[in-house]
């Protein structure tokens, strides 16, 4: 990035104001520029804009919330993996913070800046990981050695003055710092979307500013006063100007117009300037920055009762979807050991809540599952949070009688079997009878 006069700033450079206390200077460097439109746009500004906050909240609250469980593959079997990461992931990564909050936390940097850091505390000797405790973007700087093998690293200051501790990312070896990124460049760093986004957020921002003068005069549209006589002096002039400001302040109060006076509109009412329309769109706008449908930050102008269930799924799988890929992959790059990953640990989002909405939906997969033998009863009880059948009797799998290999002899019914066995002794019974 190239500040004024062509000098040339690097990540290193903007980290270093927001760590000794120049927060609004590393706005500016980072992406708080002044947009076309004049304002100053920024992470902090741009979430005094509603569409923006309701996606940065509705993607990172929705990737919070949904389980993040870590798993283990041992051949054709899947399970819930005994691994201090499960309770790290599941519910709190430690003492001071839980898992929604910190996967929320650090999602939410992600959208918004590109990058989400968290340093890694393993257990001495086996590099096991027990811990994540999350970083500030603005505290860690990512670079690549200067010389060398040029491997990539993590320089992180938590403080001002500090010199930093640099962490370096050896092949084969655990990493001591969990890096997810958003959709980049260069692969070492995700893009801002603030930085991107400014002149969409800008316009936005200036829209929002003359809605509020607007409401603040009044709802009085810009005008001008035309004498037909001058003023004898200044003093004469600025007393009918105090004078004028201090009635027509009050828009309650009515002015009288003297024959010599004039109102002349000036700027544009509030239909003809399309002040409605320019804020309808600025929420579509937004959202296609963030790649959320309107409909998710309470945009219900394209909704309708036979697509809004659509439009809920769509958000699942176009947006919340890459989220999850991102972590689970990050996971597995970044917190598990070499030996871990061949043991067949995973990170896993478990995405069902999103059918707990729709009951019908839910309980015709859940008969699906259970017709086709892929579920239990018990199972599908656990899901619905009840106890299991008394007597191991949900324990059982089950699937349809009437069910066959293509090609093959019909299937034998037990039932028509043993009636016809039934018969047949019956009627031998009855011939010695008659003998």
């Amino acid at each position: 990035m190239k500040a004024a006069g062509g000098v040339s700033f690097s990540a290193i450079d903007v980290g270093w104001y927001a760590r000794n206390g120049y927060p609004q200077i590393a706005a500016i460097l980072s992406g708080g520029a002044p947009a076309w439109s004049g304002e100053s746009v920024g992470i902090d500004s741009s979430l005094n804009l509603s569409p923006v906050w309701a996606c940065w909240r509705t993607i990172s609250e929705s990737v919070g919330s949904t389980p993040a469980v870590m798993m283990q593959r041992k051949g054709a079997h899947t399970q819930e993996a005994k691994h201090p990461m499960f309770s790290v992931m599941r519910y709190e990564p430690n003492c001071e913070i839980t898992s929604q909050e910190f996967r929320e936390a650090q999602t939410g940097h992600c959208v918004l800046g590109g990058d989400a850091f968290s340093r890694i505390l393993r257990r001495s000797g086996t590099n096991v990981a027990m811990e994540l405790d999350p970083l500030l973007p603005s505290q860690v700087d990512v670079d690549r050695e200067k010389v060398g093998q040029k491997r990539l690293v993590y320089v992180v200051k938590t403080s001002t003055g500090e010199q930093g501790k640099t962490y370096t990312v050896e092949r084969g070896k655990p990493q001591d710092i969990l890096h997810v990124r958003g959709i980049g460049w260069d692969g070492r760093r995700g893009m801002s979307v603030i930085t991107y986004a400014r002149q969409s957020m800008g316009t936005g921002l200036a829209a929002e500013r003359h809605v509020a003068r607007f409401y603040a005069a009044g709802g009085r549209v810009p005008y001008n006063l035309k004498l037909n006589k001058p003023f004898k002096n200044d003093q004469e002039a600025a007393k009918f100007r105090a004078d004028w400001e201090a009635l027509y302040a009050d828009s309650s109060k009515s002015p009288i117009l003297e024959s010599w006076l004039d109102y002349v509109q000036t700027g544009l009412s509030a239909v003809d300037s399309q002040m409605l329309e320019t804020r309808q769109f600025t929420v579509a706008e937004i959202c296609r920055w963030f790649r959320v449908s309107p409909d998710m930050v309470a945009d219900l102008s394209r909704a309708t009762f036979s697509n809004i269930e659509e439009l809920g799924q769509r958000f699942v799988t176009y947006t919340l979807s890459a989220w999850f890929t991102r972590w689970e992959q990050a996971f597995r790059r970044c917190v598990l050991t070499p030996d871990e990953k061949e043991q067949g640990f995973f990170l896993y989002h478990d995405t069902d809540q999103f059918l707990k909405g729709d009951i019908v939906a839910r309980f015709a997969a859940y008969a699906s599952a259970l017709q086709n033998g892929h579920m239990n009863q018990d199972e599908v009880r656990e899901e619905e949070g009840r106890d299991p059948l008394p007597n191991s009797e949900g324990e059982n799998y089950r699937v349809q009688m009437n069910m066959q290999t293509l090609g093959a002899p019909p299937a034998v019914d037990p039932a028509v079997e043993l009636a016809k066995t039934r018969a047949a002794k019956k009627q031998k019974q009855q011939r010695r009878i008659a003998a």
